[in-house]
């Protein structure tokens, strides 16, 4: 047998295959014994797989032919890049944008600039380049091998690549009115921060408790949610999404208190007049004091609204009196609550005492004193006139009778002539 009688032939690919009429089983040796696989097809081909180390070099298969066929000889074939298997190339997904598969090609030391270049597809949807890839979204990435920038016509499996950004909020900032909080933030990521500020379809949400806000700068950053209740801690949150769909972030919660607002006005106030010159005030609480403390201040004013004097009571306690006030005059109460801070708008209500019925019944008594005093004098000089006429009455009668008989009448004196 002679190297006349072994022909290069193909039967598995990847594989330097040779076949000659003779028997050649035994007779093939390879360098660094690399495998010999006969061919499925034809019992009298046998395959040698090429290592990676004969890529870009010459493959020397040596046959020895038996006792009485001839001498051994030698074969050698150029194995090209051609003969590189794409299964063996190891491809590592990104885990960020831009995004990058790194790939590992076989240990090739006598080939020179073989490189990949990779082209994905969103649900077979038109190529993108690696670097356009989006986050949060699922892509079938196919390379394309290639040498000295020349496809070798070989591609790589496809590759599944998805990158899901972690988008965390930080640094939130607050501005706090007594019903409004207004947020700010940055947003950082450990694997896309180089292409946010690029990812046009990422929005964000805020809210406090249920309550949402309104993002106010268009690439998000600041927002502010009002509707908040005065006095009230809430706990606020900024969350990324993406597509409007996706919640894409951490952190992005923080705890705050709203500032202290205006009290609500105190309800059913109430004024009652109490022995005539006592007015006792008595009202409900408010619905909410908005505030630290809880007391309710009380203002006595004269009916043109100048103070006559305040109290202050605990938020325990909803009645009052005012005691000792003039008689017979209009009084303005007004009712506060105070949070510490500020006082709820007054509730007002307007009552009169009434006349002093102890005066009343003193003058009385001495009406009395006077009609009785008055009448005694009057039976007293009565009696006085009829004793006086009685009197008169007598005299003259005894000086009638005096004069019928002739006599001087009692009391009656001679009066000498002069």
């Amino acid at each position: 047998m002679s190297e006349r009688d072994v022909n290069e032939t193909s039967c598995i690919p990847g594989y330097v295959c040779y076949g000659s009429d003779w028997d050649i089983s035994s007779s093939i040796s390879t360098p660094n014994k690399r495998s010999v696989v006969p061919c499925r097809n034809d019992e009298k081909t046998f395959c040698v797989r090429p290592a990676n180390e004969d890529i870009c070099s010459d493959l020397t298969v040596t046959f020895t032919p038996g006792e009485c066929r001839g001498s051994s000889f030698n074969v050698t074939k150029s194995i090209s890049v051609d003969f590189l298997n794409p299964s063996e190339i190891q491809q590592i997904k990104p885990t960020g944008l831009p995004a990058e598969i790194n790939t590992t090609l076989p240990d090739l030391p006598k080939c020179k600039n073989l490189s990949v270049s990779y082209t994905c597809s969103e649900n077979n949807k038109a190529d993108v380049k690696l670097s356009e890839l989006k986050p949060f979204t699922d892509y079938s990435c196919t390379g394309l091998i290639l040498q000295n920038s020349i496809s070798i016509n070989k591609t790589t499996p496809s590759v599944h690549v998805r990158v899901d950004c972690e988008l965390t909020i930080t640094n939130i900032k607050k501005d706090l009115t007594s019903t409004s909080i207004e947020l700010s933030w940055k947003t950082t990521s450990k694997n896309c921060q180089q292409v946010l500020p690029l990812l046009h379809e990422l929005s964000y949400d805020c809210s406090c408790d249920g309550q949402t806000g309104k993002v106010t700068s268009p690439d998000g950053g600041t927002c502010v949610i009002t509707g908040l209740n005065p006095f009230t801690g809430y706990t606020c949150r900024v969350r990324a999404k993406y597509k409007n769909k996706i919640q894409v972030s951490t952190g992005g919660e923080v705890k705050l208190q709203t500032k202290v607002g205006t009290p609500a006005a105190v309800t059913e106030l109430k004024l009652h007049v109490h022995e005539h010159n006592t007015i006792k005030v008595s009202w409900h609480r408010p619905s909410t004091f908005n505030g630290p403390e809880r007391k309710y201040i009380i203002r006595l004013n004269t009916a043109d609204d100048k103070e006559v004097t305040k109290k202050e009571l605990e938020g325990t306690k909803y009645e009052v009196e005012f005691k000792d006030l003039s008689y017979s005059t209009s009084y303005k109460v007004k009712v506060t609550a105070h949070n510490g801070h500020y006082e709820s708008i007054p509730q007002i209500s307007e009552i009169s005492t009434l006349y002093n019925n102890k005066a009343v019944i003193g003058f009385r008594v001495f009406l009395f004193i006077v009609i009785v005093l008055a009448f005694l004098f009057l039976t007293y000089k009565f009696y006085i006139q009829k004793f006086r006429k009685s009197t008169n009455d007598v005299n003259d009668d005894m000086e009638l009778e005096a004069i019928y008989e002739n006599r001087q009448p009692p009391g009656w004196h001679h009066k000498e002539a002069h």
